[in-house]
């Protein structure tokens, strides 16, 4: 008898635990959210560039870069090429493919600009080439970043800086010429160990810094860290956290570029790629519905809401409001807002369009 009871409770705290994680996941993923749409402005649909990954802008020029890149068909048939293309904010024409001199197989993912005082700006591209173990499945793509010199007439490439390791970058931020960060998504290498990961919400992710010589691991233990940016007077790093729900804020320490976690915020939402604003804060483009985006990805009929979080910090925490929610129409699976003056450009992973999207006068 006492065995049985034994067995049951045993059994009856299984559950429990069981029950207790399954509710939690559903709770980060949305599931209970109620959604209503809202923004104080107005948004038009702009065609012509396909899954608009990551967007970043110019400050001087007003340009910005689209990393754009046909998922679905590189899925489907493993032969669709990914571009760059160059749009002005609030010109609704299309944007305009920005030619590249790389031979290799180009699929653009995060992207960084760094602003060069003293010769050619520079774009830093995640690139997922397909490989003969890989093909073309985007859980066990491999990752490397190519550097560019921007020319008036394109992109020259300066070369491919590829990681000590198998795992996973999504993001990269350079802060110098040669010299970057890049998140760690996922640190398995296998396709099994990536899919584990982000639905287990391993905390295997982390930061990796790279220069010319190569790419390595500096921080670890994150949850799916995805968006990654230096801050515009490079005394800090952002990070944002997708299943992991959070915002965290590094101090960058020395000429090393070693870090320093400062400080922390759940935003509850599956945050994305950042950009920042000319008024200090950065805007994060954000998945609130997280469990809907599976669904989303294997078909675009299966909508996934859309967010647009602007967060303020002072060096010490962290400020967030909501600028803009949808419910997957018109736009599904936000992953970028980008603002310029008055207005943002926001991107996704699949939509064969972004939105220009103009707030509303004070």
């Amino acid at each position: 008898m006492k065995i049985q009871y034994k067995i049951m409770l045993g059994t009856g705290l299984v559950v429990v635990a069981a029950a207790g994680v399954l509710l939690d996941t559903l709770y980060d993923g949305g599931a209970f959210r109620e959604i209503v749409p809202h923004f104080d402005g107005r948004c038009e649909k702009v065609m012509g560039a396909t899954g608009v990954e990551d967007i970043t802008v110019d400050r001087d020029t007003g340009l910005a870069y689209l990393s754009s890149h046909d998922r679905r068909r590189w899925m489907r048939t493993g032969e669709a090429e990914g571009h760059i293309y160059r749009y002005r904010a609030g010109s609704m024409a299309q944007p305009l493919e920005f030619p590249n001199d790389y031979s290799g197989s180009f699929h653009p993912h995060g992207i960084g600009l760094w602003k060069n005082p003293a010769g050619h700006d520079r774009l830093f591209v995640v690139n997922h080439p397909n490989s003969d173990e890989a093909g073309s499945r985007m859980d066990s793509s491999r990752s490397q970043v190519e550097v560019f010199d921007v020319l008036e007439d394109g992109l020259r490439h300066v070369r491919t800086v590829k990681p000590d390791g198998d795992y996973s970058l999504n993001d990269v931020t350079p802060d110098g010429p040669d010299t970057f960060y890049a998140s760690v998504d996922r640190g398995s290498s296998t396709s099994f160990g990536r899919t584990l990961e982000t639905f287990g919400r391993l905390a295997r992710g982390g930061i990796a810094r790279g220069d010319a010589s190569g790419i390595w691991r500096v921080e670890g233990d994150l949850t799916y860290p995805n968006g990654i940016s230096v801050s515009p007077d490079g005394r800090y790093l952002m990070v944002a956290e997708t299943t992991g729900n959070r915002v965290l804020a590094y101090r960058r320490r020395g000429e090393d570029g070693s870090l320093e976690r400062i400080a922390e915020a759940n935003l509850g939402t599956a945050s994305d790629n950042i950009e920042w604003a000319e008024d200090g804060s950065f805007w994060i483009g954000a998945h609130p519905v997280a469990l809907a985006f599976p669904a989303h990805a294997r078909d675009a009929a299966n909508r996934s809401p859309s967010q647009v979080i602007r967060v303020r910090f002072d060096g010490t925490g962290f400020e967030s409001e909501e600028i803009y929610l949808n419910d997957g129409d018109p736009l599904s699976g936000s992953s970028v807002a980008a603002p310029i003056g008055n207005r943002f450009l926001l991107g996704a992973v699949f939509e064969p369009f972004f939105l220009d999207c103009e707030k509303a006068a004070p």
